[in-house]
């Protein structure tokens, strides 16, 4: 099937398919169609791991990479929040509600040495939180400096460097 989006990009079939899978975005790719990486819950060293991967496995086949780069949110003014500054804003009745659910239904916590691992999401502590300048400008600077033929930003323009 011929249509812009698939003389855009030189793919055989215009089906864009975000996820936040990279081995979803590597069978699309590979099928003729455009795998995008949504990575808003990457931390930097995970993007830079799952871009050279999806590379990796559609060799010069195209891909896209989803980033969200507001250009204000809580806390920008002061370079944006971390991890710990998240944390610190959830009431203590919430912690306790999610404590007695997680001890309910026999949930065991983590080891130790897993707590502060770097992961994607708002887990482990310290660090820049998802929706700060620190994350959304290291995660632009790695897309660009991979070959992504689409980076989409559904948040508005990024912010001048």
């Amino acid at each position: 099937m011929k249509t812009a989006v698939t003389d855009m990009f030189g793919i055989d079939v215009p089906i864009l398919a975000f996820t936040h899978c990279r081995d979803v975005v590597a069978a699309v790719t590979k099928a003729g169609g455009m795998g995008v990486l949504g990575a808003v819950g990457h931390n930097a060293e995970q993007l830079e791991i799952d871009l050279a991967w999806i590379e990796a496995e559609v060799g010069d086949l195209p891909y896209g990479i989803d980033l969200i780069v507001p250009a204000k949110y809580a806390g920008s003014d002061g370079g944006g929040l971390t991890r710990n500054d998240i944390d610190a804003m959830i009431p203590a009745e919430h912690k306790a509600f999610v404590d007695d659910i997680l001890r309910r239904y026999d949930v065991p916590p983590l080891p130790d040495e897993e707590v502060d691992k770097p992961r994607r999401g708002v887990g482990g502590s310290g660090g820049a939180a998802p929706f700060s300048a620190q994350q959304a400008d290291s995660q632009l600077d790695i897309a660009l400096a991979h070959r992504a033929a689409l980076v989409v930003n559904a948040l508005g323009p990024p912010p001048r460097t």
